[in-house]
């Protein structure tokens, strides 16, 4: 089961990562990868179609408790490092006219009016906080587009952060050119903007009873991903591969 791509992620790629790389192609029978989109990279590097399955989206276990129904709110939540040096583009989300509702660590924006800052919680509490308005899946340095190493690597992964946010039966408003983009909308869990400037209206747009089908969508997700399903399907798909 691939975690991630080094060669993909870039900001982290070094020379060596290429033997593991090769090593892994080389030991595998099977290979579980994020998407499509990753699919199409390993293809395009020589590997079997035939020796490829994908995952779709990783689960994000909670063998407990309650599946919220998200309430109807036109604002975005980002949940995970705030630290400005690595999210780059939170430094200008104050340029906005829409409510960012920001969660996790190193939060240093207090003087952006458009920003509540909501405090730290551990991995398996997030989700009971995550219950309004849309989960914002975003990179890289720029409000415009996705860009740089963190950004063009929306275009192959399948983010930690979408699969808390649908866990918390959230909705999702996403990259156009992410892959998982087409994820959510085959499953019509939410919206795909180009950039950040485009928020404003696309939340002015949405209505309630559009926002309410999106939330019901993403609780069915939610249970899925909560029971591990989606990687229960995958194993069972690449035992099945392997054995051919």
């Amino acid at each position: 089961m691939v975690h991630d791509v080094e060669e993909l992620r870039k900001f982290y790629y070094r020379k060596f990562f290429e033997e593991d790389f090769n090593q892994m192609l080389k030991y595998a029978d099977c290979l579980i990868v994020h998407n499509d989109s990753m699919k199409n990279f390993f293809e395009d590097r020589g590997v079997d179609p035939k020796k490829l399955v994908t995952l779709k989206i990783f689960d994000y276990l909670i063998p407990n408790g309650e599946i919220n129904h998200a309430k109807f709110e036109r604002s975005v939540s980002v949940a995970g490092n705030l630290d400005v040096s690595k999210t780059q583009y939170l430094k200008d989300i104050g340029k906005i006219d829409a409510k960012f509702n920001l969660y996790g660590l190193n939060f240093t924006l207090d003087a952006y009016k458009n920003v509540e800052y909501h405090g730290a919680f551990p991995a398996d509490e997030i989700p009971n906080q995550l219950n309004s308005g849309f989960g914002l899946i975003w990179d890289g340095s720029s409000i415009e587009t996705c860009d740089g190493a963190f950004g063009n690597y929306l275009r192959y992964n399948n983010p930690h952060k979408l699969s808390l946010y649908l866990a918390s039966a959230l909705p999702v408003i996403i990259w156009s050119q992410a892959a998982e983009a087409s994820f959510i909308i085959d499953n019509n869990l939410g919206l795909t903007i180009d950039s950040l400037n485009d928020l404003p209206k696309v939340l002015n747009k949405v209505t309630k009873e559009e926002y309410e089908h999106f939330a019901i969508n993403a609780r069915e997700v939610a249970k899925k991903l909560r029971r591990g399903d989606f990687t229960k399907v995958a194993l069972k798909k690449a035992v099945k591969a392997s054995e051919k």
